[in-house]
């Protein structure tokens, strides 16, 4: 639960406003956090004292890495991080569930159908950890949420990458004594069956409210781990076999996780986790919702020899200064509404002065339709095609019937970056199977779920779960993909239509061994265009291929403040990038064609980093915010201005969702909602209210698809 935050505390930490405390341990404090665009998130940072550690910083990094792995299907989803920051940092998905100790303490034990589905859920999530080569080393009841749509692992600042030399001394035990393994209460490596034995150890304390050691000093603990049999008194007899096996003190004799999974939920785990729940969790979860918007907590006073005034954390490279001046300019109160995937988020400051009188307010359009869906943390965009609407759905992709909103179909696509359309049908990689080839496969446009694959590729790793599906044309897909030598990843260019490699061309060296999930793919022309970003490094790489042979024609790299970008934009003639100033990198050899806003004055938000919001490029137009004073329209070809918005003052507007442009409006989403900005007046004419992330056009029905964080809703496009 939220508590206030102290008196020394930082007032922001990067682009982010620090609301209150979530708790803290050896390595650092957890907040709750807010970016200026609305987003709510866990924020983790390194005590100070431990700054200077470089071992504490490269495990920092690796918990960063580790977190990305997991991703947001079964971990808290990872939106940025700087661990080279004077304090490390590290943000991700502010999660809305009690920790699996505190919801056994309230509620009691859970019952077997719970226990089973928890642990084949858990099971799966370090099958994924596992693939990458990453084990946890310290799971714990405490370092498991429970949400209504699945259990969430968390906490990997002792995990540790398979070969890597040991970040602790030789015979060294790392973790919780009451949940290690023999091995690793002996000091000796922890492997993937390490995390097996403390996933059993976990699922007795799930199931009968005890560890399957007791309770004690630390020292007597690790002797019962090394030497003692597990007690499995309270556990529901069909559970003990399988537990049994999960707790053998030969690492050998453990089950894979694949196989643990498959013993606990033989049918597979529910489709509604929630419907697994016990009443009195599900409680616990609507509480913990209520209490952080309905109670935001309040700065704690001071003592009398404190100095005056918040303090704010120095940044690292590329801070966002601008962004903490307008997130901090004035007043913020968090409000109610979870049930209905709502919170207010009011504000002062940020807009520069002056500017026209604002016109007659036209009242706002109402919602054509709501479909109640989790949105995922990125990657949410809502794809249109001809046999209806496609959208990323928390751990599933959802169908929906663009007309009435109703859900149609769902599919076990875990990763929007695994999915693609060509406007007419969907495409995905098969959801990682351990041993298995890489394939494409076609979903059914009735219910969603896969075909038979079109292609099989046995040279790629089919179980890596950072394949990304980056787009598909005319019957070719073009995926990035690890081969099964595991430090080489490639582009690849697939014929869906023959099953050929069309081309493969390895990714730069400087990606082996680790690419991060944020990449886009564009055709254009003869050529497909792949950016690559990272907020932990917090630059853009663009690479153009030529679409005949996949040669690399060239390669650039460009700074970026705050999340990466989350479209690439690009025409005949450019590729657009925005941070300090709008630039328009040639297609042709990727020289610069021209620049904009380097020299503006932008008012209030002078002094933050990144200047100019995402781009959106329409007919020869391109859009997008200028600090806090509004939209700019630029000539696509020269970079001249069209025109700025006039008018707008005490917004704070989003960097990171670039406008959606209609006939009649651009719209954009700023602190209290989506603004319609008339194109002839080039003034704001109405807001409608709500904390979006995602905003979606689609031309072709006239609509625009807005994601909160619980649902999507439609509106017309005008």
């Amino acid at each position: 639960m939220p508590t206030a935050l102290l008196h020394d505390d930082p007032h922001t930490v990067g682009p982010y406003l620090l609301l209150a405390r979530l708790g803290g341990g050896g390595m650092g404090t957890v907040y709750l956090a807010r970016t200026a665009g609305g987003r709510t998130v866990a924020l983790k940072v390194l005590h100070q004292r431990l700054t200077a550690d470089t071992a504490l910083r490269h495990r920092f990094r690796l918990e960063a890495d580790a977190a990305r792995v997991i991703g947001g299907r079964h971990g808290a989803q990872v939106h940025d991080a700087d661990p080279d920051a004077p304090r490390p940092w590290l943000a991700t998905e502010y999660v809305l569930g009690p920790p699996l100790d505190d919801a056994v303490e309230a509620a009691g034990p859970l019952p077997e159908r719970s226990v089973r589905a928890l642990g084949a859920a858990l099971a799966q999530g370090l099958a994924q950890l596992h693939r990458s080569e990453v084990v946890h080393r310290d799971l714990k009841p405490s370092n498991v949420l429970v949400t209504a749509a699945g259990p969430k692992i968390i906490d990997f600042g002792v995990a540790h990458a398979v070969g890597e030399a040991p970040l602790t001394q030789a015979g060294a035990a790392v973790g919780t004594p009451a949940f290690m393994s023999p091995e690793q209460a002996s000091g000796g490596e922890h492997a993937a069956a390490g995390d097996v034995f403390a996933l059993g150890g976990l699922l007795v304390f799930a199931a009968a409210g005890h560890g399957p050691f007791g309770s004690g000093q630390p020292t007597d603990l690790l002797y019962r781990v090394r030497y003692t049999e597990a007690d499995l008194g309270g556990v529901p007899p069909e559970l003990v076999p399988v537990l049994s096996r999960a707790l053998a003190k030969d690492p050998a004799q453990r089950p894979t996780t694949e196989d643990l999974a498959a013993a606990l939920a033989p049918d597979g785990i529910p489709q509604v986790f929630a419907d697994v729940l016990p009443d009195g969790v599900l409680r616990m979860v609507a509480q913990r919702g209520d209490e952080v918007w309905r109670q935001p907590p309040r700065l704690a006073p001071p003592p009398p020899d404190a100095p005056p005034g918040p303090v704010t954390l120095p940044g690292g490279p590329g801070p966002s200064r601008r962004r903490m001046l307008a997130m901090t300019a004035g007043g913020v109160v968090a409000g109610a509404g979870v049930a209905g995937g709502l919170w207010a988020w009011l504000g002062r400051g940020g807009g520069p002065g002056g500017g026209d009188p604002a016109p007659k307010p036209v009242k706002p359009p109402t919602r054509l339709w709501t479909f109640a869906a989790r949105t995922p943390d990125r990657d949410g965009q809502v794809l249109s095609t001809r046999h209806g609407l496609a959208m990323p759905g928390g751990i599933v992709l959802c169908g929906v019937n663009p007309e009435s909103g109703e859900g149609t179909w769902q599919a076990n696509v875990s990763d929007a970056w695994r999915w693609a359309t060509d406007g007419t049908d969907i495409y995905a990689l098969r959801e990682h199977d351990k041993g298995k080839k890489l394939a494409v496969c076609l979903l059914d446009p009735a219910d969603g779920q896969p075909g038979e694959p079109l292609v099989e590729l046995a040279e790629f790793v089919g179980g890596e779960n950072r394949n990304q599906l980056l787009c598909v044309v005319k019957k070719t897909a073009y995926l990035v993909a690890r081969a099964v030598n595991r430090d080489r990843w490639y582009v690849v260019a697939l014929d869906l239509r023959t099953g050929r490699v069309r081309w493969r061309t390895q990714v730069d060296a400087a990606a082996d061994g680790y690419l991060p999930p944020m990449l886009r793919g564009v055709v254009i022309g003869d050529r497909l265009v792949v950016s690559r970003s990272d907020s932990g490094i917090h630059f853009v790489n663009v690479t153009s291929y030529a679409l005949a042979d996949g040669k690399r024609l060239w390669t650039l790299s460009s700074p970026f403040s705050g999340e990466p970008p989350s479209e690439l934009v690009v025409d005949d003639r450019y590729a657009y990038l925005t941070d300090e100033a709008v630039s328009a990198l040639k297609l042709s050899d990727g020289e610069s064609g021209w620049l904009f806003g380097n020299d503006r004055n932008v008012g209030g938000s002078a002094g933050q980093s990144r200047v100019y919001g995402a781009p959106a490029l329409h007919d020869g137009v391109l859009y997008c915010t200028e600090g806090d004073r509004g939209l700019v329209a630029l000539d696509a070809v020269t970079g001249s201005l069209n025109w700025a918005e006039k008018g707008l003052k005490g917004r704070r507007l989003s960097r990171e969702v670039p406008p959606v442009v209609g006939r009649k409006y651009v719209y954009s989403l700023d602190d209290k909602g989506l603004r319609a900005v008339d194109i002839r007046s080039r003034t704001a004419v109405w807001t409608f209210p709500t904390d979006a992330t995602v905003v979606t056009a689609d031309r072709e029905r006239g609509r625009l698809y807005l994601r909160e964080q619980q649902a999507t809703f439609a509106l017309p496009l005008a």
